[in-house]
């Protein structure tokens, strides 16, 4: 079955497993089985069910995902909308790795039925899952070619339901067959055959084929789209050789790999998100490189093999037609995840074999994955200059921060502004020094607050200490032109850009005619909509921004991602970079100012014959105490940890005015710690120094990847004594305005502190009647009933009561944390199938879980009710009289079960109780009218911000934060929450176990629709947001700086309107 590797959820990936953990197993090992003891028989039979039922009900997931692209990127007839019941825009990250997947297996199937042949062809794909592809082919008029679909018999059997439900499909297939004896063939035609068998019972599986369709007369495609890594390594092998057999056969598969090892960063993330959900990849380790995998086919007995890596492929204009569908893809959606899609398509392959009566194991058969000669450039691993040596040591970083820029205070101070952090797009500044460095008697300041958030931008050094900040942006079709000037007292807005930018490259330039005058060069970058471009822009402090022309025409392909570094007196180099398809720039550019005094400025360029460069987007050049230094970034293939780095100097014999010839080797050190992912890092040269600092990558399923380290490289003297060498450290003593107020080492926000915190204790009372309960709920504040009949639960839900009470067995989803906080804007968890009985036990030991049960009948439409979702318990816990209100209006009851792991702050549209009933847990509540200062995105509910202290510090301490209310409860006290009320939890105990009712409080003003969780925004709030964008939209034909004049006092007035709203009646606030 084909799984996800690009979803935000884990369960996509889950869905892979099916063909490595098949519901049947061999003869032999059921032989095995019956040979154990009852006891043991019955507990192995347990696990394997609860295995096969995890997988079953997470096979949904990767054709959500195919059925997202489905949608954006394929003509009609559409097929996957009949096995998607309800269908979700993936992100343009997701989107992307599954078109160019669906793209490859595509074009592959494609090639082989061109092939010219007299045999029937037969296309087998090996763990197909719910994929519908074999129809869209028969649709296409493909005949003489029969597709066959194999994967465990219980999902068969439900695609086979699905399959003669909807016309569309089941009329391609027509006529059926009458020659399903064996229950193995579920559907049986000319053009389309379904099998439920075990991959692993080859010989039935064999039989089968052969008694259907003869394979050895036929011309056999097998496909394997991550179905196999899956399986034993035995098993898998077992599999390939079989398909071997036959005279006239290939065979395509795509799998991950580890093209630098397991230590990579980004493999190391890979491989420990497969462990964490108890899937691991077995043959990965066993075959690591796409070498490893061309062998593998051919010591069984395939005439030839090649693979490659789904970038490489990616970067090949010769194959699979993809030049001409690249820039298509931006046309559908904006996109520059570049960093992200390179890291993963890197550790993804597609291979190919070929065994054929006119092919031998000698033949060197063409084919379009027979990768052409490589011109990158390996470089020697180790490297002295001069008399220096270099090494590289690691101090924690002050914050999680990528895409952002360096300002410099002083050679000794820096700060890393903007970018993304935890809680997304930011604008405040981490601040770093070399440790032991001289302090600033005068401070210099950071980039103010109010600057807009802004990515991608660059911050430009000139020679007088001032410094230019330039453009940027939001979203990736949402470039800025706004600059800013650094003067010793602050920041002012400098000229803005002709054209906004970002991903440009810049650099200071030093002039012989005019010292005075601060001057900047600029190149490249993505401007309005993502367009790529190949702009020279000069910027001087006196003139502003001036283009400049390229003389004798010679000018650089459109392009960003670009480095740029000036290297002697107006001249320099360029190099690296993509272009608007994702192409990365193979070229490097020597560059000569000239008539900079005039008002035309002009430069002169030339590709230099003497330096070998391998292409780079995302890369750092600098010049260093030792030369210039191209650090990071992404390449047509993996950097491996000894390319990482190059240090580029020039031949001192060949130093002209105009041109020198250079040198280029790698940095070939160990780092002191862990290894860095070097994108979206930044770096900056001081003293004897370069400093890394930043960077790390997002993959939407196994989650985000940071550097939790700063690096120093140092270079020092033969002899120099190593314990003296300088390195940079964070800054802690920066006051909290200058760090990043918004992250911490865990992967979650610090709500800023402030010296006149106030924590209220909440009000706890005994009520005696429903009108008690109804007179305090008007009053909009938050209030903890005690000595409440609740029933039995309180005293006899414990772990082991628990599990015998509900089935051990039932499988749930729940949600398993990264760590002892959850971010459900950062995902940092996964959502996991496991046992009831499992999960219990697991929590209880302290493992860091939680559970929010769904509805066990349609729970994608139906809200969860406790009565109906957990009949053996429903007699121990009911709702007093006293809250009749709630029963009366009752919307949903789900049950919640944790480990030691913190809620995420969030507010709830409806009010709601929450029942404790075992175990204590420590809440924190904010009033409906603290949201704006929480940074929940429009249109959510949940913020990224984090107001407890690390586990460390002891569970449930609320950090110095805004004004809130704080309540323990114990086992028996109900809490009510208001709608709109701020809440986040902090279990004080290993188990925490409480039912939470949500009840419609409001006669009118729910959206209307379908609203399980209780927690769709308010009608008249959706309305408003349409309305939004549409008074937003009326301005897009006026110049910007009318339209945002406009806006501004539309929003002015809306504010004014707000604050009387508020002054007639607020939601219980004083």
């Amino acid at each position: 079955m084909a799984s996800d590797n690009l979803a935000d959820m884990e369960a996509e990936m889950k869905s892979a497993v099916i063909a490595g953990k098949s519901m049947t197993k061999s003869s032999n090992d059921d032989q095995a089985l019956w040979k154990e003891k009852p006891s043991s028989r019955k507990a192995k039979t347990a696990l394997k069910h609860s295995q096969d039922e995890k997988v079953m009900e997470t096979n949904n997931s990767s054709i959500v995902s195919k059925r997202s692209v489905e949608r954006l990127y394929y003509p009609k007839p559409h097929f996957f909308q009949y096995f998607v019941k309800r269908p979700l825009r993936r992100s343009p990250l997701i989107n992307r790795g599954y078109w160019f997947r669906m793209h490859l297996i595509e074009s592959k199937v494609l090639e082989f039925l061109s092939e010219f042949t007299k045999k029937h062809k037969i296309v087998v794909n090996l763990g197909c899952g719910y994929d519908p592809s074999p129809f869209r082919w028969i649709s296409q008029k493909n005949k003489g070619t029969t597709f066959v679909d194999v994967d465990y018999p219980e999902l068969m059997s439900k695609k086979r339901d699905l399959i003669m439900q909807h016309y569309e499909m089941e009329q391609l297939i027509q006529p059926l067959r009458n020659d399903n004896d064996d229950p193995v063939v579920l559907v049986s035609s000319d053009r389309y055959l379904a099998l439920g068998c075990d991959l692993r019972d080859i010989p039935k599986l064999s039989k089968i084929l052969d008694e259907k369709l003869q394979l050895a007369s036929c011309l056999v495609l097998f496909v394997a789209e991550v179905s196999m890594t899956y399986m034993d390594v035995d098993a898998a092998n077992a599999i390939i050789k079989w398909t071997a057999q036959y005279n006239d056969v290939r065979f395509c598969m795509l799998e991950q790999c580890l093209p630098d090892g397991v230590e990579h960063p980004f493999a190391q993330k890979m491989l420990q998100h497969f462990e964490n959900l108890r899937s691991p990849l077995k043959c990965i380790r066993e075959y690591p490189t796409q070498k490893d995998q061309e062998l593998r086919f051919l010591k069984a007995g395939y005439h030839s093999a090649h693979a490659r890596t789904l970038w490489d492929l990616w970067q090949d204009d010769s194959t699979f037609q993809i030049r001409d569908s690249r820039l298509k893809l931006n046309d559908v959606e904006p996109f520059d995840e570049w960093e992200e899609f390179a890291l993963f398509s890197s550790h993804y392959f597609l291979l190919e074999a070929v065994k054929s009566p006119h092919t031998s194991v000698s033949d060197n058969k063409t084919s379009l994955l027979h990768a052409p000669q490589s011109s990158q450039r390996h470089f020697e691993a180790d490297i002295r200059h001069e008399n220096l040596k270099f090494r590289i040591l690691s101090t924690p970083s002050n914050g999680r921060r990528r895409f952002g820029a360096i300002t410099s205070f002083s050679d000794t101070t820096i700060g890393f502004h903007g970018g993304i952090g935890n809680a997304g797009r930011t604008q405040n500044t981490d601040r770093y020094q070399i440790a032991g460095g001289e302090t600033q008697h005068k401070r210099v300041p950071d980039p103010p607050l109010s600057l807009p958030t802004r990515v991608c931008h660059t911050i430009t050094r000139l020679h007088d200490g001032k410094e230019l900040m330039i453009g940027g942006r939001n979203s990736p079709d949402e470039a800025l032109c706004q600059c800013w000037l650094r003067f010793s007292d602050g920041w002012r807005p400098a000229s803005d850009l002709p054209i906004p930018l970002y991903r440009h490259c810049a650099t200071a330039v030093t002039t012989r005619e005019n010292n005075e005058d601060g001057v900047v060069l600029v190149f490249g970058g993505r401007t309005k909509g993502g367009a790529a471009v190949k702009t020279w822009l000069l910027w001087q402090e006196s003139k502003g921004w001036c283009p400049v022309d390229v003389l004798g025409g010679n000018n650089a392909e459109c392009r960003f991602g670009a480095t740029i570094v000036a290297t002697h007196n107006r001249c320099g180099l360029m190099s690296g970079g993509m272009t608007e398809e994702g192409v990365l720039c193979d070229t490097t550019w020597e560059w000569k100012l000239t008539d900079l005094v005039a008002d035309d400025p002009k430069i002169e360029l030339k590709q230099p014959s003497n330096i070998q460069i391998s292409p780079r987007m995302g890369a750092c050049l600098l010049s260093s105490p030792v030369g210039i230094m191209l650090i990071g970034g992404i390449s047509k293939s993996l950097l491996a940890l000894k390319d990482e780095i190059l240090c580029i100097s020039d031949k001192a014999h060949s130093r002209t005015e105009d041109s020198r010839e250079y040198c280029v080797r790698p940095v070939a050190v160990k780092f002191d710690g862990s290894r860095p992912l070097l994108v979206g890092h930044a770096a900056y040269a001081a003293r004897n120094t370069v400093l890394i600092v930043g960077g790390g990558a997002t993959d939407n399923l196994a989650g985000a990847h940071w550097n939790q380290d700063i690096w120093t490289i140092h270079c020092s003297a033969d002899g120099e004594n190593k314990d003296n060498a300088q390195r940079w450290v964070a800054d802690k003593n920066a006051p909290l305005d200058a760090r990043s107020r918004s992250e911490t080492q865990k992967q979650d926000s610090i709500v800023p502190t402030t010296s006149s915190t106030k924590i209220t204790e909440i009000l706890r009372i005994k009520i005696e009647t429903h009108q008690d309960f109804d007179r305090l709920m008007a009053e909009g504040k938050p209030f903890v009933m005690e000595s409440l009949d609740i029933g039995p639960c309180t005293s006899c839900w414990t772990a082991e009561e628990l599990a015998k009470k509900v089935d051990p067995h039932r499988m749930i989803t729940v949600h398993q944390a990264q760590d002892d906080r959850m971010n459900f804007q950062h995902k940092n968890f996964s959502y996991v199938r496991k046992q009831f009985g499992e999960f219990v036990s697991e929590v209880s030991s302290g493992s860091k879980q939680y559970l929010r049960s769904l509805a066990t009948d349609n729970p994608v439409d139906r809200p969860a009710c406790f009565y109906e979702d957990f009949p053996s318990l429903r007699d121990d816990f009911h709702l007093p009289g006293q809250l009749e209100t709630i029963s009366r209006n009752h919307h949903s009851s789900p049950l919640r079960i944790s480990g030691p792991v913190n809620m995420w702050l969030h507010y709830d549209v409806m009010a709601n109780v929450l029942c404790q009933i075992t175990g204590t847990k420590a809440m924190a509540l904010y009033p409906p009218g603290d949201a704006v200062h929480f940074q929940i995105p429009p249109g959510s509910s949940t913020s990224p911000m984090n107001i407890w202290a690390d586990e460390t510090k002891g569970r449930g301490i609320i950090t110095e934060s805004r004004p809130c209310i704080r309540a323990t409860l114990q086992a028996g006290d109900v809490l009510y929450i208001p709608p709109l009320w701020l809440h986040t939890a902090s279990p004080l105990e290993n188990l925490s176990v409480a039912i939470n009712v949500f009840f419609k409080n409001y006669e009118t003003g729910y959206a209307a629709g379908r609203d399980v969780y209780g927690n769709r925004n308010l009608q008249a709030y959706e309305n408003g947001r349409k309305g939004i964008e549409k008074i937003v939209k009326a301005f897009d034909r006026l110049p910007r700086d009318v339209g945002s004049v406009y806006l501004e006092r539309l929003a002015g007035e809306l504010r004014e309107k707000a604050m009387a709203y508020r002054s007639k009646g607020s939601l219980g606030e004083s």
